[in-house]
């Protein structure tokens, strides 16, 4: 009878080791998880600012600066700033999404909502950005005759290069980024799958 009730005992005490390491790496697990969250927010929220500090510039450029006359320069403005408010929209609709995904669902559930939200992001960086650039450049160049009224031929020539070569620049610093968020999602995704595993 002694002996049962140390088997007893000795299986009841290693079933709490174990529940204490399971409840332990569950943990862990939750913690890289909200990391990574909060570094794909991080990147959400520099989008939006950027986006707006662009927006802000551009507006203020064409209305105070250099008021465009010609119809053809106002609808190409117009193409530019309303992608750039586009994408904004599209960033906070992100974050509304991403916020939305509630780590206290079942583990299954959450999953499967965060599986939702990178296909909503690569939709994103796959389809919509480059639509939006694809206007805006349109936008962008729709201005060039208005503007080879009142600047030099070469001076434009120079502006419409340089475009291209910072378009350059900026389109392999955001690929880095975005790569970097879609593994962290693809990061995320694994994380939530060991906890239903």
């Amino acid at each position: 009878m002694d002996n049962e009730f140390i088997e007893l005992q000795n299986k009841w005490n290693n079933n709490k080791k174990e529940i204490k390491l399971s409840t332990n790496s569950l943990d862990k697990i939750h913690s890289k998880i909200r990391k990574k969250e909060k570094e794909n927010y991080f990147f959400y929220y520099g989008t939006i600012t950027i986006l707006l500090a662009t927006l802000i510039t551009i507006s203020l450029f064409f209305y105070s600066v250099a008021p465009v006359k010609e119809l053809l320069s106002r609808i190409g403005v117009g193409l530019m700033i309303s992608g750039l408010l586009f994408r904004i929209i599209i960033e906070v609709i992100s974050i509304y999404k991403a916020k939305k995904i509630n780590n206290l669902d079942s583990a299954l559930k959450t999953t499967e909502n965060t599986i939702n939200f990178h296909e909503f992001r690569k939709t994103i960086h796959n389809v919509v950005a480059p639509v939006v650039v694809v206007l805006y450049t349109i936008g962008f160049y729709m201005i060039t005759p208005e503007f080879s009224l009142y600047i030099a031929y070469w001076n434009l020539v120079l502006i419409d290069i340089s475009y291209v070569i910072i378009g350059g620049i900026l389109f392999i610093i955001i690929r880095k980024s975005v790569k970097k968020e879609m593994q962290k999602l693809n990061d995320i995704i694994k994380l939530k799958a060991d906890i239903t595993d």
